[in-house]
Parts: C-alpha cells; structure tokens; sequence
C-alpha cells in the first residue's frame, strides 16, 4: 500500500490565533503533540566537506540577483566584476566595497524573454578596450522568431555605461545572426582567445536528439564552435573542410562555458548531454565532437550518416551523479597549490565541483572537490588566476579550506550517527521532531518515517511559499520500508553556509544496523530493484528553488499526525510552533492553506492531480529549478501559467509526433502523463526509481483528459 493511502487524514485548517517564536499554546484546548522542544545535542550536521581542501566563500554580500548566469572581471580594475544576468540586466560590481551599479539592461531595449533559455548569455571585453572601448554581447531575441547574435557595443567611460545615438538608442554593430529553430540549445558564451580571436560556442538548435542534425552538419552555425575577427568576420586558419568559414570546430550539442587555460591556450569546454552522459572537451581545429552521433563516448540510437572521425571528450559522468555540466577553467591561482593545473568544473543539477588532474598516462582522473548543494551556473575567472563560482543562490570565491576536513569524519555505521537511538537504530535518537507530509513523493512504492533535528537555539524560518529554511547544522531523516522492512535511511544534512549534503544507509539482513554507502547502486530486495542514490543524486531533486527540504512547507504539514511518544493526534503546524522551532509567527495566509491529497476524493480532479504534480515534479519544475524546461508545476501556479499547456517540448518527443507537454483532453499526447508511465530512460522522475506509479500516472491521465482547455 503506498505512503499516501497510508497517511491520509482529515485536513485541519489552523486559525490565525497561531503563535510562534514566543511558544505561544495558541489556546487552552488545542491539543499539540509534543510538549516541549526537545533538545537535540547529537543529531547534528557532519563535519565534512569532501576529499578536497576548498571551500565557497560568499562575495557580494547583500546583493541579490536574478538568475545570474556569468561574471567577468573588469579587464584592468582589481576587484570590479560584471554580473550577467539572463534577462539582460548586466551589473558592475565592486568587490571592494559591495556595492554595484547598472551597466545595462538590455530588456529595456531587446526582447530577450520569449523562451526559458534565450536573455543575455554571453559578454566579452575586447583585448583592446582601454583604447577602444569595445565590448560584446550574445544574446537570443526575438526578431520574427528567436534569433542570436553577437553584437559589438561601446563604453566612453571604462565600462561604466554603453554609448547611445541621439535618439537613445544603443550603438550596436551586429556581426553574427543566427536563427534558432527551437527555443532551447542556445549555447551563446563568447571570449577572445590568446590570439586576440573571438570565440562563439553555438548548441544544435535545440528539441530533442538534434531532429535537423545540425551538430554534423558543417553547412549551418549550428552546433559549432565559431571563431572570428573582432569585428565578426572569419577568422583565417579555421580548418573543418567544407564547412562555412567560421567554424573552428563542430559536432556540439549545448556547449555550457568553456575557457582557455591561461597557461597553455587550451580550450576547455563543457557540452550539457540529451538523457544520460554529460562530458568535458578539448577543442582543437578542426574537430567534430560526435554529438549527434555520440553522447559522451556513447553511441546514440540516432541515425547517423557522419563517419567522423570523433574526437572523445576527455571526461564523462551519467545521470547518477548530475544532469547539466557547467564548464570552468584550469586553476592557475596562487591561494590553492594543491589545485595548480586541475580543471574545475561542476553540475548545475546537482552543484557538485569536480577537478580533472593529469594522470600522466595522457589522460585525466576525475576528483570531487565539493558538494555545494547549489545551482552552478557558471564560473568566473580573476586576473590573479582565483576562481569563483556564480550561482542561484549568490556569488562565492573558491578558497583553501584549512579546517580539517577529514573525510572519514562521517560515520560508516547508522548507530554511529547520533540520529538514531545506537541501542535501537530503528528508533530516532531523543532530539529528533518526527513529521509526515498531506501528499508524498513517490519512491517505488516504500513507506516512509519522516523526522527533522535542529541545533539547539536556532530556529527555522518560513519564507512567503511557505518553504522551511533551516539553520546550519540540522538534519532531516528519513527511514524507508519495503513490504514492511526497514531497508534505507537517509540522513539530509545543512553544513555550514548552506550547503545541503546527503548520505544513504542500507540495512543488514538482521536489521540491526545500517551502513553508509559510499556511492549509488541498485540493490535487488525480492524481485525489486531498489536505488541506494549517490549524494549527486540527492542534490538533483532537493533543489534550492524547491527550498531544499522539500516537503517541509506549511501546506504539506497542515494536517494531524499521532505523534509516537505521546499519542496525541494533533496538528503538525500547531504543535511545532508550540514547541517554539520557528523564528517568527506564521502568516495567516500560511495557516489557511494545506494541500489536498492525491488520494481524497473530496476534493476536485484538478486539485488532486496538480497536488501529485506539486510533490512530485514542481521540486524541479518550477522557476529557478534544475529542469531544461521553463514549466511551473507548483500547486499554487494557474495551469495557464505552468507553460505546459499546449506548450511544444524542448527535449524531444519520445517519439510521439506532435505531442505537447499536456494536450488538454488528450493524455496520450501529453508528455507529462507519457513520461511518468514511460518504462525506460525518459521516463519522469528521472532518478533513484525503478517502479512506475501507476496510480499517480492514472491520476494524471484522468485529469488531462478531462480538460477541455487551458484556462
């Protein structure tokens, strides 16, 4: 029976007399489960941050972006960097003394804002811009359809404005347009090489499996590297015969920052994959890259005429361990001497950064540096060779760590953990606050035991979704049953500057204990396969947009819950703000909302599928997710809104011509319903699952056959 059937119960809405922050009873005759917040000495999170001695440090501190997707630094000021974001505001910002200015804001001249992955994506300074003042954009407007260019604009000021005609317009030299044929794979990062040449790295076009083979077709921008003169024209020596003059190299599929080791001139380049491989290239002249034919060093199932030769990217990783690389630079800093000559790079998905070292043999061995828990969109590169990371979350500068960072500082055995009682790991260790959700996440069928644990004096806040946002070192714990059998528990834990790590445990036969599993893997459990996720893999879906903890939100624990130590049913969000955990009282709006189940047929069809959709899918798919795609899945979103309905795919259509995201009155032709019922690789949620639901998969079928519209 799934954990949804298992936990349903009458929805209690709260009254707004709930208090908080002052332990507040909230009325004589509310019952609360729990008398008094227990204290929690050993559920702490782990001190550990990895096999590697860096850290993030935050820059910028008290200054919020939107979506910032690239930062350059100024090319003679110390300490002044331009932050990119994609909707086209561009800031100059002072290190120095935190404070910015706005260079530009393109949106208010161009429409960059038609797709999820067009803006503003690319800026470069001319080698030459103390004299000349010249700096470059690439961005994807739309001009009678979706269209990149590189255009050549002017600064009067050393980059503090753009120049402007008399009637306001800007100076813009156009010197590279190219029309899109989708709206995703825009690629779009430009730099000038050593050899004072500008380089422009260009996806395939976009949908799903390059459907025009533009990554082999050398007769098309598409999909290539370009490499040009400074005011857009081909540069000489490019070497791909047959091919249209700029390209420098091909074979690409949505090439995700690349940079030249200042040291050597190599290019280094990472290419976001289709479904499995995500890798790291070298780019000389002249090469093809592989994609379509190959993702990663994999052949593809897609035909493919081309008969190369393929370059191999030096690196690869799958889709256990992250879903979209962002490419960085070889570290040529002085701050790291353990780092000099290493490639660091990272997984937007998943937010870990990795390095590639020399092996000496002629290739590369791949380290984690750091599980950061963020959204890596980019990386920035100082004129001192110190490296810095640009995420959803803010902006960090990548130092030595000299804490000890012992990697062996986490525990090998569950009893050993301090969440659990070592005398009984079944059962929570004293300081832990047991909870349950309104409508669950599916994991193949398992039942769950959900608890949290937070460092005695501090307190959680509670943004305006509702999301719970933890304090350093707290810890949420999960056990997971199969036909009635303790199999998992996984320990979430929020490290310092908050950085959010997982670990998995798995039990031994007699149950008496678990031990951590040091990478993911499948184990079979009577004729089940069961996924042991990799910390990658937990990073993947507990997304910063989705508030990490995910269903730790105030309508998903807006319900009763009989708390196992005292038997009480009481309701969650009164009881916890009793106990005093939250810093502030919650908003009357926050206690007028809970979540309907899946599974209560009092309530509607529609608010019934969109609260599956809400647990299940919004983690990703909503803004400022992991996802490729610009849906908005959350229950709280008008499904006019979601950019699913009758919306095309980016990623392809598993086949099914002309399918939409969801074909109002039609689940067959609905990739949504598709993708969640799929048996193979494109099947949603991607990871850590085996088991198709397929009462939730009816659910959704049902609910997008009874539309008749997106309204």
């Amino acid at each position: 029976m799934m954990l949804r059937v298992l936990f349903v119960s009458a929805l209690v809405l709260v009254t707004s007399g709930c208090g908080s922050g002052e332990g507040s009873d909230q009325g004589a005759n509310t019952p609360v489960g729990i008398s008094e917040r227990p204290d929690n000495a050993t559920c702490l999170a782990f001190n550990n941050t990895g096999s590697s001695a860096i850290k993030l440090t935050p820059i910028a501190s008290g200054l919020d972006f939107s979506s910032p997707i690239l930062m350059l630094p100024h090319p003679s000021l110390t300490n002044i960097f331009y932050v990119v974001q994609q909707r086209g505001r561009v800031y100059r910002v002072n290190l120095n003394d935190n404070t910015r200015t706005t260079l530009i804001d393109l949106s208010e001249h161009y429409d960059l804002s038609t797709c999820g992955e067009c803006g503003l994506l690319g800026m470069a300074f001319h080698p030459n811009f103390a004299e000349n003042g010249y700096l470059y954009f690439s961005f994807t407007e739309n001009v009678s359809g979706m269209t990149s260019f590189v255009a050549r604009f002017e600064s009067a000021d050393n980059g503090q404005t753009l120049r402007s005609d008399s009637g306001g317009d800007l100076l813009r030299d156009n010197l590279i347009e190219v029309s899109q044929p989708y709206s995703n794979h825009n690629g779009g990062h430009i730099a000038f090489g050593s050899d004072n040449l500008l380089y422009y790295g260009l996806g395939d076009g976009g949908s799903g499996n390059d459907p025009d083979n533009n990554g082999q077709t050398v007769s098309t921008l598409l999909g290539s590297m370009l490499r040009l003169n400074d005011d857009g024209s081909p540069a000489s020596g490019n070497n791909v015969p047959g091919a249209l003059p700029e390209i420098y190299a091909y074979g690409l599929r949505n090439p995700w920052r690349w940079s030249f080791d200042r040291d050597t001139g190599d290019l280094w380049l990472g290419d976001v994959g289709q479904g499995q491989y995500e890798e790291v290239d070298i780019i000389t002249s002249g090469g093809n890259y592989g994609w379509r034919c190959y993702e990663g060093m994999h052949r593809t199932g897609n035909s493919c005429t081309s008969t190369g030769p393929y370059i191999a990217p030096v690196a690869e990783y799958d889709h256990s361990e992250g879903i979209s690389i962002t490419g960085g630079y070889v570290y040529r800093g002085d701050a790291i001497p353990g780092l000099k000559g290493v490639y660091v790079f990272a997984d937007f998905g998943s937010g870990i950064l990795w390095g590639l070292r020399a092996n000496g043999s002629g290739g590369y061995d791949r380290e984690t540096l750091l599980e950061s828990g963020r959204n890596v969109a980019s990386f920035a590169e100082g004129a001192d060779g110190e490296l810095y990371v640009v995420t959803f979350s803010g902006l960090f500068r990548i130092d030595p760590d000299d804490t000890d960072t012992d990697s062996d500082s986490v525990p090998e055995l569950l009893s050993q953990t301090g969440c659990v009682n070592p005398d009984n790991p079944t059962q929570p260790a004293s300081g832990l606050i047991p909870y349950t959700v309104i409508e669950p996440f599916w994991s193949d069928g398992a039942d769950k035991q959900r608890f949290f644990a937070l460092p005695n004096n501090t307190y959680i806040d509670v943004n305006a979704a509702g999301d719970f946002l933890f304090p350093d070192g707290s810890v949420l714990v999960k056990h997971f049953y199969l036909n009635g059998a303790i199999i998992e528990t996984r320990l979430f834990m929020k490290q310092a500057e908050g950085d959010w790590r997982g670990y998995s445990y798995q039990w031994n036969e007699t149950k008496t204990d678990a031990t951590l599993v040091a990478e993911g893997k499948d184990v079979d459990y009577s004729g089940q396969t069961w996924r042991f996720p990799g910390s990658g893999e937990c990073a993947q879906c507990h997304t910063s947009a989705a508030g990490f903890s995910l269903g730790l939100e105030t309508m998903q624990l807006n319900r009763e819950l009989i708390y196992p130590q005292s038997r009480i049913r009481a309701n969650q969000l009164q009881t916890l703000a009793h106990i005093n955990v939250f810093s502030a009282p919650l908003s009357d709006a926050h206690l007028a909302n809970a979540l309907p189940a899946s599974s209560n047929d009092n309530a509607t069809l529609e608010h019934r599928a969109r609260a599956y959709l809400h647990s299940n899918c919004a983690n990703c798919h909503q803004p400022g997710g992991t996802s490729q795609s610009t849906m908005d899945l959350r229950f709280s979103t008008a499904l006019s809104s979601t950019q699913a309905c009758d919306q095309e795919p980016l990623n392809g259509d598993i086949g099914v011509d002309n399918a939409k995201l969801i074909s109002p009155g039609d689940a067959s032709m609905s990739l949504i319903y598709l993708r969640m019922t799929h048996p193979g690789e494109y099947r949603m949620p991607p990871l850590a699952s085996h088991q198709v639901d397929a009462e939730g998969g009816a659910l959704i079928q049902d609910w997008i056959n009874s539309l008749t519209s997106c309204d």
